[in-house]
């Protein structure tokens, strides 16, 4: 809800009116405040979680054996939807990569037993 004065409050609907070019019914006024208060609280979500990552960055930058941990941290809150596209690719290329080894491992293995009797 507005803050002020009635007179106020009714000014701040006329305004929206008029930017809308309609007034809303109040079913309608009621789904958008849901849907603001809705993004509000997903804004404020993601400023929470940047700020415990900048912290464990921050824990992460005075202990040296982690400071790898660190660098990934920093580009994580810094370009988000990069990292998370370099990490699947990241991850989709080390399960290939491993199952592909795998499968060489196990012919070298089945190689090596014929060979040997």
């Amino acid at each position: 809800m507005s803050k002020g004065t009635p007179a106020e409050r009714l000014e701040d609907e006329l305004d929206r009116a008029k930017a809308r070019g309609r007034w809303l019914s109040d079913d309608e006024q009621a789904a958008l405040d849901r849907e603001a208060d809705a993004e509000a609280l997903l804004v404020e979500a993601k400023q929470q979680r940047d700020r415990k990552l900048i912290i464990l960055t921050g824990v992460c930058l005075l202990i040296p054996p982690l400071w790898p941990v660190a660098l990934g941290l920093t580009l994580f809150v810094l370009y988000p939807g990069t990292m998370a596209r370099i990490g699947l690719a990241a991850a989709i290329t080390f399960l290939l990569g491993g199952l592909l080894l795998a499968g060489v491992l196990g012919l070298a293995m089945v190689w090596l037993i014929q060979w040997l009797f």
